[in-house]
């Protein structure tokens, strides 16, 4: 395996290096765990992850209101004041997060991350957690 396989970092690292608004990125599996992340400390990464979970879990029925599509996330935002939380669609049951300074070009950003999930592509895919017996 690669280094690229087997650490997805170097691609947050290239999109976070190329909007200076961005504050930390990371990877997140649909049920809340962080995958990888880059310029985020451990526990904002996890803290960031669940809410990135969150996030795409209430998309989820804006997009079953379209049935003739496939009803994915392709992208969700929080602003607040001094910021921005925006989540992408990165694999299956994966999301990439970044949280970003305000005055970020919105539209640039959205391009960006669309660009590094595709990167990134099917090695970002996880499986949903299961439960433990006990």
């Amino acid at each position: 395996m690669t280094q690229h396989q087997t650490d997805l970092s170097w691609a947050l690292r290239d999109l976070a290096e190329s909007i200076t608004e961005i504050r930390f990125a990371l990877v997140a599996s649909s049920d809340g765990k962080a995958i990888t992340s880059y310029a985020a400390d451990p526990d904002d990464a996890d803290r960031f992850a669940a809410v990135v979970a969150g996030l795409q879990s209430l998309a989820q029925p804006v997009a079953e209101k379209f049935p003739k599509h496939n009803g994915q996330l392709r992208l969700a935002g929080i602003e607040v004041d001094g910021g921005h939380l925006f989540v992408v669609r990165a694999g299956t049951e994966t999301y990439l997060g970044v949280l970003a300074r305000s005055g970020i070009d919105q539209g640039v950003l959205g391009h960006q991350m669309r660009d590094c999930a595709r990167r990134m592509g099917d090695l970002l895919g996880t499986a949903p957690r299961q439960e433990q017996p006990g």
